[in-house]
């Protein structure tokens, strides 16, 4: 004698909701481990994976509960959680919060909730709308990852699908009740679109939450790889990623017979600030001396700090001539107006040297060392002015 399997949506509800709930139990042990700037974003996704769970539990137990807390309660808690989804999302992606408009979904299911749900029962448009609300804050955590994720990548298609699969479903449901309003005439009848709809809060939280992480390593992963190619206070390439960029520059440029100009520049009496203003008043001035030299510089050009207060500027297909009248330029518009630091207004201004890709350059760190060597005679002739390399075939003209 065979026996018949009985599937009970209460018994998946329970489930689901325990499931859910250590996915936010293990998120908050995991979430210790992140940086700080991921907190924010994480505290809205716990709560998610903790609201959700409790709206499951009031819904498994309609008929021991008041319909305020079985369905207006429990819509409402999922509802919240469906918006700290997207709400986490924006957070995480530093995009602007939209609380108006996930506030506006939460507010009206409670509002779909009570009316449909306690003040003029109708269960088939009450699940209608519901589905319809819920499924545009699900397709708004979707349209967040596609729309702000960083790079292209499966972690993007697993963490946005989950969400737009999820906001599908809940359309597909409400569609099918347009369709067929005797669909579904019990929240726990066996139905396809119930099936659906259950499966996707059940789900949902595992493999957003798996998403979630993949994408916080993900990132901390390219910020590690970052901070170890750019200088922590200046925000250009440290000197190790600047060498790197050159090498290939000079690589590119031989290949395709195009010139290479480096300008190697160093901020003169920088020493002074630091001795009579502070390490601080430095580091603002270094700050501003790169935002003043990036402001002259071309979009194909790249800056990196060599160390100290000297910088350098690969420019690409450049030429001798015009890579001294780019010196210039950065030159004249550094020396116009003074620093503005904490302690005060401070004339600064630049020595530059000039070097150009020779036929006898066969590394990059003889490049560098004629624009080096360049830049210690502008100092040597009185500072504030731009040299070239002897090979550059450009003299310099009297300071302006």
């Amino acid at each position: 004698m065979g026996t018949t399997w009985i599937f009970d949506i209460r018994s998946a509800l329970l489930v689901g909701a325990l499931l859910t709930l250590l996915i936010g139990v293990v998120l908050l042990v995991v979430g210790r481990s992140l940086a700080a700037e991921y907190r924010p974003s994480l505290f809205h996704w716990v709560a998610a994976t903790l609201l959700q769970p409790a709206g499951f539990v009031m819904l498994s137990l309609r008929d021991q509960l008041d319909p305020w807390v079985s369905t207006v309660l429990a819509n409402t808690c999922i509802a919240l959680a469906f918006g700290a989804y997207a709400r986490s999302l924006r957070l995480f992606y530093r995009a602007p919060p939209a609380g108006w408009l996930l506030s506006g979904l939460v507010l009206l299911s409670v509002l779909i909730s009570i009316y449909w749900g306690v003040l003029s029962a109708d269960l088939t448009r009450r699940l209608i709308a519901i589905s319809l609300t819920l499924g545009g804050l699900l397709g708004y955590s979707a349209w967040t990852v596609f729309r702000h994720a960083e790079r292209r990548g499966p972690i993007r298609l697993v963490t946005g699908g989950v969400f737009a699969l999820a906001a599908a479903i809940m359309v597909y449901r409400a569609a099918a009740l347009v369709v067929d309003p005797g669909l579904v005439t019990g929240v726990f009848q066996i139905t396809h679109v119930q099936l659906l709809t259950y499966a996707v809060g059940s789900v949902l939280p595992v493999i957003a939450t798996v998403g979630f992480l993949l994408m916080c390593t993900e990132r901390s992963q390219r910020e590690l790889e970052r901070a170890a190619r750019v200088d922590y206070l200046t925000d250009c390439y440290n000197r190790r990623a600047i060498e790197e960029q050159g090498a290939r520059a000079m690589a590119a440029a031989r290949r395709h017979g195009m010139p290479l100009a480096v300008l190697v520049i160093d901020i003169d009496h920088f020493k002074l600030i630091n001795d009579e203003l502070g390490h601080a008043a430095g580091d603002q001035a270094l700050v501003q001396s790169v935002a003043r030299i990036r402001a002259e510089m071309r979009a194909e050009d790249v800056l990196g700090r060599l160390g100290g207060e000297e910088f350098i500027v690969l420019m690409p297909n450049t030429d001798s001539a015009s890579a001294a009248s780019a010196g210039e330029r950065i030159r004249l518009g550094f020396a116009a107006r003074p620093l503005v630091l904490e302690e005060g207004r401070r004339a600064a201004t630049l020595s530059i040297g000039v070097a150009t890709l020779a036929p006898m350059d066969r590394l990059f760190s003889q490049l560098l060392q004629r624009a080096d060597r360049a830049m210690y005679a502008a100092k040597n002739a009185g500072r504030n002015l731009v040299m070239a390399d002897a090979m550059s075939g450009w003299e310099p003209g009297p300071p302006g």
